[in-house]
């Protein structure tokens, strides 16, 4: 530190996979403290907090002078951590599912935890509440397939049975056949069987018809850029750039095109 002492932060034996710095973009940050998530192979969600010999002004030689080390609470084993602002943490896993967890400024209790003397405090509370969580199968240990007919096949069955409609009974226990997929997802505390049917669902948000396309790209219009400004769209007949319009360019060319057709609408003099 900057007094010349070694301060020791004991800390429970983990192996540390993630970390993120914590910024907020209110302007209220202050110089002589830093800030981060650190998560380990438990799940456990920790904050270090490190004080440095800084003024608010910015004088200072910037030497660390303490550290805390707090823990938080509990989520999946993350892979990643991203701190998305106002005490929002996206914890991204590859051992379970990932999860959008908030930082209270409380800690409350652990729902299903239980009064168990046993338990530290620190088990019993938390500070993290989880908001979102994303489905994730993987890492999928071993699996096994299971066929199986749902309900809706017996009850058809037994309606069919009664007005002897036997040939229309045969095609729906084919249409209800399923096959069960049971899998041993997880690692660790993240561990579940899973019951997936019909394979992998997908969501589909949009869906624009486009015959013949080959291949799909982004370019940068600087190569010093960080976002994308044109689509490249390959086609077996012909090559597409689309760019992307901001919205100030797009107001400036609705204005152009009115223009155009007003003075298009003019009669003629003579």
């Amino acid at each position: 530190t900057a007094e010349g002492i070694t301060r020791v932060v004991p800390i429970a034996p983990s192996i540390l996979l993630s970390y993120c710095p914590v910024m907020e973009n209110d302007g209220n940050a202050t110089p002589n403290v830093l800030r981060f998530l650190v998560g380990d192979e438990k799940g456990k969600i920790h904050l270090l907090t490190v004080l440095r010999n800084i003024t608010p002004e910015g004088n200072g030689d910037g030497r660390v002078t303490t550290l805390h080390f707090d823990t938080l609470g509990s989520a999946s084993a993350s892979s990643a951590l991203v701190y998305l602002g106002r005490g929002r943490v996206f914890v991204g896993s590859q051992f379970g599912d990932s999860q959008l967890v908030k930082i209270l400024e409380t800690p409350v209790p652990v729902s299903g935890g239980g009064n168990d003397e046993k338990k530290s405090a620190l088990d019993q509370n938390t500070y993290l509440r989880i908001l979102e969580e994303y489905t994730n199968l993987g890492p999928i240990v071993d699996f096994d397939l299971r066929p199986c007919i749902n309900s809706a096949s017996s009850d058809s069955a037994s309606r069919g049975k009664v007005h002897g409609e036997v040939g229309e009974l045969g095609k729906a226990r084919d249409q209800h056949r399923q096959s069960l997929v049971v899998t041993a997802s997880g690692v660790a505390k993240d561990g579940t069987v899973r019951l997936v049917r019909n394979g992998v669902g997908m969501r589909e948000h949009a869906a624009v018809d486009m015959t013949g396309i080959k291949g799909m790209w982004g370019l940068r219009r600087k190569f010093s850029h960080d976002d994308d400004a044109f689509l490249v769209q390959s086609f077996v007949t012909e090559t597409r750039i689309l760019g992307v319009q901001n919205a100030k360019d797009a107001d400036v060319d609705a204005m152009e095109k009115e223009g155009d057709t007003e003075d298009d609408s003019e009669p003629e003099g003579g």
